[in-house]
């Protein structure tokens, strides 16, 4: 493979990838503002908006120090290029509270909730490699359904990044999950009987 086209590996965040993550979610102004905390804050509106920026990044940082993150980084040789954040469902309050994602869990339900892809790396199969990566290890790790949000879309509609940060129902159409029966909205996939 060229220079143009390194190979992508993606693995598992540890606890001492805060450089790896600072380095990624630094080149992007809106992960500079979330720092994949959207759904770890419970609330919306002036409680969202005061955590916004360096609070995120601070409580991210510690939450990733203690071994309380879940996710997924992607890298082309040592650089990294990827973000795919997910966990047990419990670790993001924010669902319960949304309306357009009311859903019946099961017990043991992780949930994969964000995707980042850095600029100039988009449309290579990233967001696929980070979804399958954080499939295996949240099975691994106990997960016995997962769910997703994909950001609708028409068919044939290329999206924007900055609106599919949720990732797309074709992503994890073709990674086997499907909608759900309680809300078109939640996919989910199970995981295979041993």
């Amino acid at each position: 493979m060229n220079n143009r086209n390194p190979p992508i590996a993606c693995r598992p965040v540890t606890p001492d990838d805060t450089g790896l993550i600072t380095q990624l979610f630094s080149a992007n102004s809106v992960c500079r503002g979330c720092w994949c905390m959207h759904w770890r804050v419970e609330k919306g509106g002036k409680t969202w908006n005061a955590c916004w920026g360096d609070p995120n990044r601070r409580t991210f940082l510690k939450l990733l120090r203690q071994g309380r993150v879940q996710g997924a980084l992607a890298f082309a040789k040592d650089k990294p290029v990827g973000w795919c954040n997910f966990g047990p469902r419990e670790d993001f309050p924010r669902l319960k509270r949304s309306r357009v994602l009311i859903y019946k869990a099961a017990p043991s339900t992780w949930s994969i909730n964000c995707f980042f892809v850095a600029a100039g790396w988009r449309k290579r199969g990233i967001a696929s490699a980070l979804l399958n990566s954080a499939v295996k290890a949240a099975f691994e790790r106990g997960a016995r359904v997962l769910e997703a949000y994909p950001t609708p879309q028409k068919p044939e509609q290329n999206l924007v990044a900055a609106f599919a940060w949720t990732g797309t129902r074709t992503l994890f159409k073709k990674a086997g999950f499907k909608p759900s029966v309680d809300n078109e909205r939640v996919w989910v996939k199970r995981r295979a009987k041993a």
